[in-house]
């Protein structure tokens, strides 16, 4: 995010603009206002007070009982701040009124009232309560020359009211972070010039710099420019109110006069600079005549650098770093060293003002969890042709600030020189993508106003030169969207896009096959796609009647398919050829069949599934169980009920089949749907197919026509459940759906599930019977259920059950 103030912009731009037009006209032009503060009215009512004296509490220990003198008489408050004295001067804001807050915050009104038993006349506030900063550890001591009863807003220097905007700026538009390239788009929206600052003035020193300091730029592809200056004899100090409070305003915290300016223009102009202490920078040795040299160089892997947040970090080779001859000082577009910042025994001040590779500096950040103000946009593309103007307006800055003298020139290291972008546009291009017709001189008169000059102009086209701190233009089209956003997007009409909208009714069947295949996929199946034309060897192993072709290429491909099966069982060879022998495979494509005795086509759906059920896996031989019927109706099930298909009914066939083992078929009403079962043993080792192979086949067609999406949603319990586990003897011949016909005939109280847990045959089950184990969940939306109530309802429906199916209910 971006912050910025509107009286901040105002001294670069004429803005004519209502606060609320001008959030509207940044965000037309692509920066997103977040967020509007207004600023000025929320110190109504704080003045500057003097504390005359200060005692205990009677009835508090914490407390301080404190007599201030407000500028029109003197008044009673209750404080608990522990860093203040008598004699010291305070914001105090009266009975009456409210602390600033941030939008859509109630206010807070301070009122005339006891505290423990004291009266308290107002409040004494610290910096976070006047919203200027985090800090709530005690109150804002004011300056010993503050003059008691003026207003608190007119102390900060804020004359009149103010807006602060919090803009959202995309990665590339990296210009628009900060306040000379906002006023630049509000310059080219408004017509009205940019006043960017005159830098008046002379090297103060006739000493020249250049035997002062050196630079040595080694990394010449991650550092294409070094602007280095050297200021003697400032005086570090506090930063003057206008600074400190415009820096807190937009969220960063005051630090020294020196450092502050630093921040100040890298806000100004998006350019990040670093001030270092010149004598904490190393020569070779103390007897060297050669000046300290500024090093650009790589890190050592595993050299060790402490950041100016007092962090010891381990760097790699990949890292950039600024160093003397001796040791790194910076940590390049990132972060400044302990051991060379200003402090306020600093004399001397070198000025470092680069421009480095952004992917290494994002790299480096993104590496060491170190993100700041710099490397923010470093990372997203620094203007190179800046450094030398954002260095003199920091140089003109502390010299008025701190003092001292400017060392005459600069050392400006430039190992490549980079050319000015060019661009060709086409006029009749931009009316081309834009659909409405822009003369070529408004188009060209466009780009000038964003300092986007023509270097050569024809009639229908012209080359235009693009400034450096346009990193994001490089190519016509980029041009025309420059032009678009001038234009104005809400000028060029509305019209219904060109081409398909999406209303042939095919389009919804794709979006129904495209949610078919999704589900699948995550079922576990890998999607096949086989040929339409296949032997009539193939075709015989799912119907005699099928389509021949009268001029077939190949005896291969003599039939069109009746079936998806035969091409799912060959891909099942194939993948067991090349030893994968763990398969789940769907297809969903075209058949061709006979009705009435004429060709049709229809769509299907067709599962295989053979080899292990699970993977290897270390701990345990789960991995071995291979895929059974239960697999393929688990599939099937769940795969329906997501599909929006329900009340499908399996009906086991008895009937001999030439390609299944066993079957079933699946009705929707009285509707076959579909077929499923194990492939007969004698086909599996055709195929070379060693496990059971499980197959089923689906009519999509009746799927699509019956399909139900609509979906009903119940909330999640909030009432605890009850199980009961029984376990039943039952003739081998009676099935799960048997059991689940007469249970829910039975219909008992408050049953919500039932599950099978256990099939077993064997040892104290009778010969031709099973014993198979339920567990049945008792649970009411309304309230707890009793063990009293559930064991009745249970136990009427083990009777039923036992009359019903002549179960036999075995001991636990």
């Amino acid at each position: 995010d971006m912050k910025v103030t509107l009286n901040w912009l105002k001294q670069y731009v004429d803005i004519d603009d209502s606060p609320e037009a001008l959030a509207e006209r940044l965000t037309m032009a692509g920066m997103e206002v977040e967020s509007i503060h207004k600023l000025g009215g929320e110190f109504d009512g704080i003045v500057v007070a003097r504390v005359l004296s200060r005692d205990p509490h009677p009835n508090a220990d914490k407390l301080s009982l404190c007599r201030v003198e407000d500028g029109r008489g003197e008044r009673q408050i209750v404080c608990g701040a522990q860093n203040f004295q008598a004699g010291d001067k305070v914001p105090l804001i009266l009975p009456g009124h409210s602390l600033p807050t941030q939008a859509g915050e109630p206010p807070f009104t301070i009122k005339v009232g006891k505290i423990r038993g004291v009266e308290s006349q107002g409040m004494l506030c610290s910096p976070k309560e006047l919203g200027l900063s985090d800090d709530a550890q005690g109150l804002l001591i004011l300056p010993a020359d503050a003059r008691v009863g003026q207003p608190f807003a007119e102390h900060l220097g804020r004359a009149g009211s103010d807006v602060l905007y919090d803009l959202e700026i995309t990665p590339n538009r990296p210009d628009l972070n900060s306040v000379i390239g906002i006023a630049r788009e509000i310059s080219a929206a408004t017509g009205n010039p940019l006043k960017l600052p005159v830098i008046q003035f002379l090297d103060t020193s006739s000493e020249p710099v250049l035997g002062v300091v050196d630079v040595r730029i080694e990394e010449p592809a991650l550092c294409g420019r070094y602007v280095a200056r050297v200021l003697r004899n400032v005086k570090v100090g506090p930063s003057p109110d206008w600074l400190r409070h415009l820096l807190e305003q937009v969220g960063l915290r005051s630090i020294n006069n020196v450092v502050d300016v630093t921040n100040y223009v890298l806000l100004e102009t998006g350019q990040p600079l670093h001030a270092f202490d010149y004598h904490l920078l190393a020569r070779p040795s103390e007897s060297s005549p050669t000046p300290p040299t500024i090093v650009v160089r790589r890190a050592r892997d595993g050299e060790k650098f402490v950041t100016l947040d007092g962090e010891e970090r381990a760097l790699t080779g990949d890292m950039l770093l600024i160093a003397d001859e001796l040791k790194p000082v910076a940590l390049a577009g990132v972060m400044g060293g302990r051991n060379s910042e200003i402090n306020e025994r600093t004399s001397d001040v070198l000025i470092e003002s680069a421009w480095f590779e952004p992917r290494n500096i994002r790299a480096t950040s993104k590496r060491l969890g170190l993100r700041t103000d710099a490397s923010y946009r470093y990372e997203r593309g620094a203007d190179i042709g800046i450094c030398d103007w954002a260095s003199r307006r920091a140089a003109q800055l502390i010299a008025g600030l701190a003092g001292g003298q400017l060392l005459a020139h600069a050392i400006d290291a430039h190992p490549g020189v980079s050319q000015p972008r060019e661009i060709p546009l086409r006029f009749h291009k931009t009316d081309q993508l834009l659909g409405v017709p822009i003369p070529p001189a408004e188009q060209t008169a466009h780009l000038q106003r964003l300092g986007i000059e023509p270097v050569q102009q024809g009639a229908d086209s012209a080359t235009f030169r693009i400034p450096t701190f346009r990193v994001d233009l490089k190519r016509e089209t980029d041009l025309i969207e420059e032009i678009c956003r001038l234009h104005g997007v809400d000028r060029i009409p509305a019209t219904p896009p060109r081409g398909a909208i999406g209303s042939h009714p095919h389009d919804a069947v794709h979006d129904q096959l495209a949610e078919a295949r999704r589900l699948l996929t995550g079922l576990g199946l890998d999607e096949a796609q086989g040929q339409t034309l296949i032997s009539d060897t193939s075709a015989r192993l799912v119907t005699g009647d099928f389509i021949t072709l009268d001029n077939p290429l190949s005896s291969d491909m003599n039939v069109l398919r009746p079936g998806l099966l035969p091409g799912l069982l060959d891909a099942l060879s194939h993948n067991l050829s090349r030893m994968n022998q763990d398969v789940a495979l769907f297809e969903i494509g075209r058949v061709f069949i006979r009705k009435e005795n004429q060709p049709a086509e229809s769509r299907r759906i067709a599962l295989a599934m053979t080899g292990r059920r699970h993977p290897s896996f270390w701990s345990g031989t789960e991995g071995d169980a291979r895929f059974d019927l239960h697999d393929l109706k688990g599939v099937l099930e769940e795969f329906f009920q997501q599909f929006g298909v329900r009340g499908l009914v399996y009906t086991r066939r008895d009937e001999a089949s030439a390609l299944f083992v066993e079957s079933a078929s699946i009705q929707l009403g009285r509707q076959e749907i579909g077929q499923m079962g194990q492939l007969l043993p004698t086909l599996a080792r055709k195929f070379d197919l060693r496990d059971a192979v499980l197959l089923a086949e689906l009519d999509l067609d009746l799927l699509l026509a019956r399909r139900n999406v609509a979906r009903s949603f119940k909330p999640l319990p909030a009432f605890p459940s009850i199980r009961r586990d029984i376990a039943m003897i039952l003739p081998e011949a009676t099935t799960h759906d048997t059991v689940l016909m007469a249970v829910k005939k039975a219909n008992p109280a408050h049953l919500e599930h039932v599950d099978l847990f256990d099939v077993f045959r064997g040892d104290n089950v009778p010969q031709g019977q099973k014993s198979m184990a339920y567990a049945f969940t008792y649970r009411s939306p309304e309230r707890t259920l009793t063990d009293a109530e559930v064991n009745k309802a249970h136990e009427a429906l083990v009777n039923r059950l036992k009359e019903e199916l002549n179960a036999v209910i075995r001991d636990s």
